[in-house]
């Protein structure tokens, strides 16, 4: 009897541990079917499922838990394209001493208004003397006309309708600000895209709202000599156009160096002081060959100068801020915007611009500038700047975007240029 008792509690006891088991097996199995719900992304980033989790932007400069208000990482995008976000873009230096050589450029930028100034004073008198005969009626009329030609460019009235507006893009306003292109990875050319899209933006511009007579004369900025330097309107499509490549060709610059080293103020330099806009027409022909492709941008390469329709001498440029190592204000980069037109601007990209897809960037990262756009408007509700890039079309918005005003720093060093031909 005590051994039928003894089976009889064995086999009890082990139901017992056979059920406790199962038990246990059924609710880790339950456990694992249980969905697991995904942690809620940041806002303004994207969580693609076959890519590691997206990059996590912050805004440093801005108040705790600021929300983004653009967004970063780009599902769609090929291998290719994820590769490119990945390079870095090169290195911008801004050269020794050059705060210090904005001094200089200040004054000659300076002097040079004076002289257009005086020079179309002294236009009036010059016509008087060209026309003894000419009406009381004609003289006053040429007088009023002298009147405004001086009122543009010594208190511009245009300008401050422009300055006044809500929102502003010259792309609105009759200017090509060019195509997007891709400067190529790990080459520094931004300064030489930027720069060359500012002069070709100012040539444009310059044709556009300057209908002055032919007998204005104007000084030459080397020689100070008069000189009709401003035509009338002309057609759009008649406007000369300078290219990056051939800027990078002509520049004093070595092929090995072309993609470590550069600047938008030297290139400046160039155009205003020293050779001036390199100018190549599409479509042209030079000893029996189309010559077309010499506009084709080559990632760190350098070919023959000059350019097939030479050179196009800039009148002046300088920084918009003094020192133009501090950041300008806002309404200080207006007022040069559209009194210039677009401008070159430094910006300090981080990764968060380099994975950039959209919406308006409000990053506030404020370390050193170390790349260049060209600032094209702006709009006060978004409260930012419209930028185009040289990342091509599959950054951003199709190469362009909203940079939130103050953002990593942009516009420090920020430069315009007069271009007339």
């Amino acid at each position: 009897m005590q051994k039928k008792i003894s089976v009889v509690s064995f086999i009890i006891v082990s139901l017992l541990i056979t059920a406790f088991m199962t038990l246990s097996i059924s609710a880790q199995l339950k456990q694992k079917r249980k969905p697991v719900r995904a942690k809620t992304p940041a806002v303004g980033t994207s969580t693609p499922s076959n890519l590691k989790p997206p990059l996590q932007c912050t805004s440093p400069g801005s108040a705790a838990n600021a929300e983004m208000t653009y967004l970063v990482g780009a599902s769609k995008l090929s291998r290719e394209e994820k590769k490119r976000i990945r390079e870095k873009w090169g290195v911008l230096t801004v050269p020794k001493g050059e705060t210090e050589r904005a001094k200089e450029i200040r004054a000659r930028a300076l002097a040079y208004r004076q002289s257009v100034f005086d020079a179309l004073t002294k236009s009036f008198e010059i016509w008087l003397k060209a026309h003894p005969n000419a009406t009381a009626e004609e003289i006053e009329k040429r007088r009023k006309d002298g009147q405004g030609v001086i009122e543009y460019f010594t208190d511009n009235k245009v300008n401050k309708e422009r300055i006044a507006s809500n929102k502003w893009d010259w792309r609105d306003y009759y200017i090509d600000v060019g195509p997007v292109m891709n400067q190529g990875e790990g080459c520094n050319t931004c300064w030489a895209f930027a720069s060359t899209s500012a002069a070709a933006s100012s040539l444009q511009k310059n044709y556009i709202d300057q209908a002055v007579p032919k007998d204005f004369m104007f000084p030459d900025t080397n020689t100070g000599e008069l000189s009709n330097r401003l035509g009338p309107v002309i057609f759009m499509e008649s406007v000369p156009s300078p290219f990056v490549q051939d800027l990078l060709n002509c520049m004093p610059i070595r092929k090995e160096e072309i993609c470590n080293s550069g600047w938008h103020g030297t290139a400046f330099d160039f155009m205003v002081y020293k050779q001036g806009i390199p100018i190549t027409y599409e479509g042209a022909i030079a000893n029996g060959k189309d010559i077309t492709d010499r506009r084709k941008y080559k990632s760190g390469e350098k070919f023959a100068c000059p350019p097939n329709n030479g050179f196009i001498k800039a009148l002046s440029w300088d920084y918009v801020n003094s020192p133009p190592d501090k950041l300008p204000t806002v309404e200080q980069l207006k007022t040069a915007l559209t009194e210039h037109g677009p401008l070159v601007a430094p910006i300090f990209y981080d990764e968060c611009l380099a994975n950039y897809r959209g919406g308006v960037f409000n990053e506030k990262d404020l370390g050193m500038i170390n790349h260049v756009v060209l600032l094209v408007g702006w709009d006060d509700e978004k409260q930012a700047w419209l930028i185009k890039n040289s990342w091509g079309e599959e950054w951003g918005e199709k190469g362009f975007a909203w940079i939130k005003y103050g953002s990593n720093n942009i516009g420090v060093f920020a430069a315009w240029i007069d271009a007339i031909r």
